[in-house]
């Protein structure tokens, strides 16, 4: 166990996050009002000016911020946002078309909706045929 600092400015990155995490290699990185446990003295990086210091020493007994913890709950949170069903995407239903009735109808009226549709049709064309050369040709305004 290292000296705590909290981040006044700017953001610190130290260690990496550990194996098995979803992260892992990829730096830890500490922004505004975090706590780093270090083993070195970030007081050290504290320079004179204007912006003031980045490093604040801490001696009592607040914890240091859990980001591998902080990084294991986005990523979960991430992952679930992303495979979450909102109906349409690859994980969610696709939407279905509303019946469009011509399962109901009779011979007789589907050979007029296809002379109406300017559906050419033979003499031995079955209801399941004309059904289909409706729903297959294309739409006209």
């Amino acid at each position: 166990m290292g000296m705590k600092f909290r981040v006044l400015r700017g953001n610190h990155a130290e260690g990496k996050y550990p194996e098995g995490h979803p992260w892992a290699g990829r730096s830890v990185t500490y922004e505004i009002g975090e706590i780093v446990d270090s083993k070195s003295n970030l007081a050290r990086h504290n320079k004179l000016g204007p912006l003031g210091p980045k490093f604040q020493r801490i001696y009592d007994s607040t914890p240091a911020t859990d980001k591998v913890k902080q990084g294991l709950e986005i990523f979960r949170k991430r992952e679930a946002r992303d495979l979450a069903d909102d109906g349409n995407g690859p994980h969610g239903a696709q939407p279905q078309m509303p019946p469009d009735g011509l399962d109901e109808m009779t011979l007789t009226e589907l050979r007029k909706l296809a002379k109406e549709e300017s559906i050419g049709l033979t003499a031995g064309t079955t209801q399941a045929e004309i059904i289909s050369l409706i729903r297959g040709a294309p739409v006209t305004a």
